[in-house]
């Protein structure tokens, strides 16, 4: 075989084995990121369900004090 044979055989196998390692750094970096931006979505969860909560409870206690002073029910 020639050197210039030689020579491209081994660029593409180096290009094969780094493509390869770089798709699994990838692969690997992605599962990470998911599993960031899982827990970041269940505690922004956590946090509209509290401020939904307290919206709740402000919403009642104006209520309240809409009928305390306009001394009848609201409809």
């Amino acid at each position: 075989m020639s050197a210039e044979i030689i020579a491209i055989v081994s660029v593409g196998i180096g290009l094969g084995a780094l493509s390869t390692g770089l798709f699994a750094w990838l692969r690997t970096d992605m599962v990470k990121f998911e599993e960031r931006l899982r827990a970041d979505v269940k505690q922004l969860a956590d946090r509209v369900g509290r401020l939904e909560y307290g919206q709740a409870k402000l919403e009642g206690l104006l209520e309240g004090l809409r009928e305390a002073i306009t001394r009848r029910t609201a409809s």
